[in-house]
């Protein structure tokens, strides 16, 4: 029994560990998009609001929520962090439901609007982009959602079934 409890550890800390380290690496990525694009839009008024808000759609709370998860993770508060993260699950599901939408509209603009095609361009040729574009930037969250659920799942596998924890995963993997 002991054994199996310090194996279930191992891979709970391990996964915990690979969990934080991605998040980093996707909390990188929003940074880009909301740093490179978002602000700076915002900012020059190169495109109305309303098709700001089409293309990005909750991007900005969508990185307050992972950074605070990322915060939890790293203090250990795995439990907390999870708590606070599910209130933002409606959000990829807005973002998910707005995604065919964003495309299309992404694709409008750069066909209509000359400053935007010059603009995107232009940020796509920063050294931080690494030859990526914003359309290969637009779905990652929907790719970290998925991620997630096998994060939680995983996690679930490796927690002990009599504590608080565990429950508060239990009843994640069915929304993610």
């Amino acid at each position: 029994v002991e054994d199996q409890r310090a194996r279930w550890e191992r891979k709970r800390s391990r996964t915990a560990k690979e969990l934080l380290e991605t998040e980093y690496k996707y909390l990188e990525n929003l940074d880009l998009v909301l740093t490179y694009f978002v602000t700076i839009l915002k900012a020059k008024g190169t495109l109305k609001p309303a098709v700001l808000e089409t293309i990005f759609g909750p991007l900005e709370p969508l990185y307050s929520a992972s950074h605070v998860l990322s915060l939890h993770l790293e203090k250990g508060n795995l439990g907390q962090g999870l708590e606070n993260f599910c209130q933002s699950l409606d959000l990829y599901g807005h973002y998910a439901e707005n995604l065919e939408q964003a495309n299309k509209t992404l694709k409008e603009q750069l066909r209509k609007n000359k400053s935007f095609q010059r603009f995107k361009k232009l940020q796509e040729t920063r050294p931080q982009f690494q030859g990526r574009q914003l359309e290969d930037l637009l779905p990652l969250p929907l790719q970290r959602l998925h991620q997630y659920k096998h994060f939680f799942r995983d996690l679930l596998e490796s927690t002990r079934p009599d504590t608080a924890e565990y429950q508060k995963l239990a009843s994640m993997i069915p929304p993610v």
